[in-house]
């Protein structure tokens, strides 16, 4: 059974990309448009990875992973950003985040990310 990766980015673009490069690595997209609809969603607990967006309309990704985190869901985090800087990569990193990856997204960098959070060597 593949892992399943709940994505949230407000572009519908990126969301896009991002759930077509998360499907062809092997895992199974959630897409959300909205950090909020991930909260209300049925499918929460069977998340096993959230990669998010830093900047997102509501709220930031990495206020998303605290409140998933409030809810008693320790949900590994990939945050992703169109403006990367080396100071909130380094806290982020720090603060156990599974990655921080500048889009567009590296596949590889991606996968490498996936399988740290995932705990596996690849997708199943």
């Amino acid at each position: 059974m593949r892992k399943t990766v709940a994505i949230v980015d407000d572009d519908p673009a990126a969301l896009a990309a991002l759930g077509g490069l998360v499907d062809a690595l092997g895992y199974r997209p959630l897409c959300f448009a909205d950090p909020a609809d991930v909260l209300a969603s049925d499918q929460l607990r069977s998340v096993d990875v959230l990669v998010a967006d830093i900047r997102l309309r509501d709220f930031s990704g990495i206020v998303l992973h605290r409140r998933l985190r409030a809810l008693g869901l320790d949900v590994p985090t990939i945050l992703v950003t169109a403006y990367p800087d080396e100071a909130t990569s380094r806290r982020a990193l720090r603060s156990g985040f599974h990655g921080y990856l500048a889009k567009p997204v590296v596949p590889e960098e991606l996968l490498a990310c996936l399988r740290r959070a995932t705990g596996q060597g690849g997708p199943t």
